[in-house]
């Protein structure tokens, strides 16, 4: 609220053009009349990038685990491998969230998204035998979805 009141004051002052008293004294009653009656509602797209800010992070944290994972895997003396497909549902309602995921989903290493349709993800896992099928959901899925479902 000050700073709206600030910002509509130095307005004031640019646009009269004057540094006189009385103008300066119109000019910060305009401003705090202005400041007290109108209320901005907040900015939806704050805080959408408020959460995709959040989301960062959290990517960031996947992308080094999976590194790990695959590092590990690549340099065992003996590669026990299991791939495969599986599908995984997301609860996003909207397609640019979808994207999001689907993207951090195949940037992450050993995973790759190879079809979004709908609420549903296939996604091609590269060991299927480190995890069970139905707890993919939660480790893919869940920790990237629960930042986005707040956006």
């Amino acid at each position: 609220m000050l700073g709206q009141f600030i910002l509509l004051f130095l307005v004031w002052i640019a646009l009269s053009n004057s540094l006189h008293v009385q103008e300066l004294l119109t000019g910060a009653l305009v401003a705090l009349s202005i400041t007290l009656f109108i209320r901005p509602k907040p900015l939806p797209w704050l805080r959408i990038v408020g959460t995709y800010v959040r989301f960062i992070p959290t990517f960031l944290v996947a992308l080094v685990r999976a590194n790990i994972d695959v590092a590990r895997i690549v340099l065992s003396p003996r590669i026990s491998i299991r791939p495969g497909i599986v599908k995984l549902h997301t609860t996003l309602k909207h397609d640019h969230d979808k994207l999001l995921l689907a993207n951090a989903i195949t940037l992450t290493p050993g995973t790759l998204t190879l079809k979004l349709h709908d609420d549903t993800l296939f996604v091609h896992v590269l060991d299927l035998s480190s995890h069970q099928t139905d707890t993919l959901q939660d480790v893919i899925i869940e920790p990237f979805e629960k930042l986005l479902r707040s956006a």
